[in-house]
């Protein structure tokens, strides 16, 4: 899809599913939660250049579905045209670099060309935009790594990732809100409550969140 002209590309995906392109992560997650509301839809999930829509096709026709989907997207672009894009919250998480928080952090400096802490003034320095979370439940996606190189994911994922580890891949950043597998590069690792079933929004980050990494003492 080239997530950069206009129209909006919408093909189907399945029978029961379309895929709208967009041009940013942001804009994604606006465009499903516009889409969620629509007549039919079961759901709507916004991804880094595309948001998929599916719908109960034994509900509602899928030449109507489209037809609502496509005034829905034209809706939307003309909306976001006017308007500029809402401020998420803003979080300063403390962050302990290397030793056993971050293993990766020297493989990471050595691949980019920088020292260890090189990598941690670049990468605290940066300010990083929430694009999405998935992978595993509240996992962030981070755009802004603050390299300009991209990094590669390990050759051999591990099995356990604690929560709170940061690691990066590619040229973006990923916060781990609960322990898991992972295959990113960690370089550090916050004591941030990223995940609390107590409250009702159970996780801290979410998509327009800006965060922002302190390096504190081992």
């Amino acid at each position: 899809m080239n997530t950069g002209a206009e129209p909006r590309l919408i093909e189907p995906v399945a029978d029961d599913r379309y895929a709208v392109a967009v041009r940013s992560t942001a804009e994604g997650q606006r465009l499903a939660r516009q889409l969620s509301a629509l007549p039919g839809c079961i759901d709507a999930v916004g991804g880094i250049a595309v948001v998929e829509c599916r719908f109960d096709i034994a509900a509602v026709a899928a030449d109507r579905f489209l037809g609502d989907l496509e005034r829905a997207v034209r809706q939307h672009t003309n909306a976001a045209e006017k308007n500029t894009e809402p401020q998420g919250r803003r979080h300063t998480l403390t962050v302990r670099y290397g030793g056993e928080d971050g293993p990766d952090l020297d493989a990471v400096a050595r691949h980019l060309g920088i020292s260890a802490d090189e990598l941690i003034a670049s990468h605290a320095k940066a300010e990083h935009r929430v694009a999405l979370l998935g992978f595993t439940p509240g996992f962030a996606y981070l755009d802004g790594a603050g390299f300009d190189r991209e990094v590669p994911r390990r050759q051999e994922p591990r099995q356990f990732v604690a929560a709170g580890s940061v690691g990066v891949a590619g040229r973006r950043s990923g916060v781990y809100a609960l322990p898991g597998p992972g295959g990113w590069q960690i370089i550090g690792r916050t004591d941030a409550v990223l995940f609390d079933p107590s409250e009702e929004d159970a996780f801290l980050l979410a998509p327009g969140d800006t965060v922002v990494f302190r390096p504190v003492e081992r």
